[in-house]
Order: C-alpha cells, then sequence, then structure tokens
C-alpha cells in the first residue's frame, strides 16, 4: 500500500485483482493496464506513438506541398499556409512527444517473486484483523523527485476496515507554490507470501516488513519502494498499549490451532465475519473452518 504515490486519476486496485509478478532481473515493472488507461484519458488520442506519426507525416506532405506549389506557381499567399502548417507541426509534435515521455514515465511496481502463493483464509483474517482501525503514517525514507509528470502524494492517515485501506489527509504539489489537499484513495488487502517468507499485502508487491510486540507499529516498503510506518495514534504520542492491545507478531504470521473452545469460536466468527463483508468466498469460510476446526489433516 502506498503512503507515497503517483499523482494519478486511478490506483493500482482498480486495474486488477490478478497477482502483478517480479521482473526475474530485480526491475520494477509497469502496473498492468495503467498506460491504456491514461491513454485513453488523452484527449483526441494525443501521445498514440501510431497517431503521432500519421499526423506528423501528414503535415510534412501538406508542407512539401505547399513548397511545390509554390516553386511551380511562385504564387506568394501559399507562404500563410505553409506558415501555419509549420506552425501546427511543431506545436502537435510538442505536445504529442511531451505526453508520450509522460505515459513513459508512469509508476512502476516491484511485483511479487515467482511462486508466491495467497494467504489461506484463517492468515488472511488474522492478518486483516491485526491491521483493522485507524493508524498515522511516518515516512522512512525521503519522498523520490518529482518530475512533471509525477507528483508525489504524502498522504498522513489510514482506516483498515475489512479488506480495505482507505488512505487519507495530507497534502501534494499542485504546482508553483500551490498545495492541495490530497482526495481520499482506497486500496484493497489481497496479501500473498513468497517462497522465501516475505508477506506482502497486495497483490503488486508491497512488503510487510515487522509489526511492533504492542500491535502499535507496522513497518511496510510499499510497491514502489517506499519504506514507511503505520503507527497508532497512542504510539506517536508515546504512549503506552492500551488495554487489551495486540499480542506479539511476527513479520511471517503463523497461525497456531487454538486450544480452547473460546479460542475455536473466536477463530470461525472472525471469518464468518469476513465472509458477510464480502472478503472471503463461502468455499474460503469452510476451507478455513476445517482448518480451525483440524479437520484438513
Amino acid at each position: 500500500m502506498t503512503s507515497y504515490s503517483k499523482k494519478i486519476t486511478i490506483t493500482a486496485s482498480d486495474l486488477t485483482s490478478e497477482p502483478v509478478w517480479a521482473d526475474p532481473k530485480g526491475e520494477f515493472v509497469p502496473i498492468p493496464g495503467l498506460r491504456e488507461m491514461a491513454q485513453d484519458s488523452i484527449p483526441f488520442g494525443i501521445g498514440d506513438p501510431k497517431q503521432t506519426r500519421y499526423v506528423i507525416v501528414g503535415l510534412i506532405a501538406v508542407i512539401i506541398l505547399f513548397l511545390i506549389i509554390k516553386a511551380i506557381n511562385g504564387f506568394p499567399l501559399v507562404i500563410l499556409p505553409l506558415m501555419a502548417s509549420g506552425f501546427c507541426l511543431f506545436v502537435y509534435s510538442t505536445i504529442a512527444f511531451g505526453l508520450q515521455r509522460a505515459l513513459d514515465n508512469l509508476p512502476k511496481i516491484r511485483g511479487l517473486q515467482q511462486g508466491s502463493i495467497a494467504l489461506d483464509p484463517v492468515e488472511k483474517a488474522n492478518l486483516i484483523a491485526r491491521l483493522e482501525g485507524n493508524w498515522k503514517i511516518q515516512p522512512l525514507q525521503a519522498a523520490p523527485n518529482e518530475t512533471r509528470a509525477q507528483k508525489n502524494v504524502a498522504f498522513t492517515d489510514v482506516l483498515v476496515r475489512g479488506d480495505k485501506i482507505i488512505l487519507s489527509g495530507g497534502l501534494h504539489n499542485g504546482g508553483w507554490t500551490t498545495s492541495v489537499t490530497n482526495q481520499t484513495e482506497e486500496q484493497t488487502i489481497r496479501p500473498y507470501r513468497a517462497p522465501d517468507g516475505t508477506i506482502y499485502i497486495d497483490n503488486f508487491g508491497s512488503i510487510l516488513i515487522s509489526e511492533s510486540s504492542d500491535g502499535g507499529e507496522v513497518e511496510l516498503d510499499n510497491a514502489m519502494g517506499m519504506k514507511f510506518l503505520w503507527q497508532r495514534g497512542w504510539k506517536q504520542m508515546a504512549g503506552g498499549a492500551p488495554t487489551g492491545a495486540a499480542a506479539v507478531v511476527t513479520a511471517t504470521p503463523v497461525t497456531a490451532m487454538p486450544t480452547s473452545t473460546t479460542g475455536v469460536a473466536t477463530e470461525i466468527s472472525a471469518l464468518k465475519r469476513l465472509m458477510d463483508q464480502g472478503i472471503l468466498t463461502k468455499d474460503e469460510f469452510e476451507k478455513g473452518k476445517a482448518k480451525v476446526l483440524g479437520m484438513d489433516r
């Protein structure tokens, strides 16, 4: 999930719920469908390489035609449409190639390690339960340099509700010296475990690095390579954990089988709640319940 994200009108979660796989060489990869969606939002298809070539070739052909007419007839008024065509060629080329560079510089993401698998329903329910509630965002590194095509958006607040992460608060650079309030952004938790044990909290490669023993702090490395903390309000104020705070957890959650009837009931109730919210399917609920009851062995 992002604390710094690129200023685009849609979020990665809107584009695909399928896993995005990492490049074997370790390079960040394009977000599937983002370029196409950005291209579709540009009026008249300006910036599309194929259309740009056609328009530029057409304008050059018109200019050559006017030059031939002038050379044959010496008609002085031809210079006016000739100049107009040259000006149109310059303006269109400048805009088109500028947009092309912007499209080439759209944000890229880490992706998931090959072989990563979705967390089973019980582990997913436990992870969501630990992340549930309100958090404050604390960046752990400077934001990347901005360009005209990419603006950093620094959120300040997180609300986890079910499998949804709602980012809000903060400002971003609106141009020159103007600061603009961030629009609220919603993302989806889709957790995976890599073969080496790394836990991803989405299908784009956002890594869950660690969770504090008092449940008040989570360290993340988002899919675009920005590291930051989610902190509970009481943690930021240097207070102690409230009564009933979460117990010790690790960056690689391992679900233990409950040893009491109360524990079993709690696990099943959590799974049922996620199914009612539409986060788990009925089949995932039944598999999770079987695991809790020890019936999947």
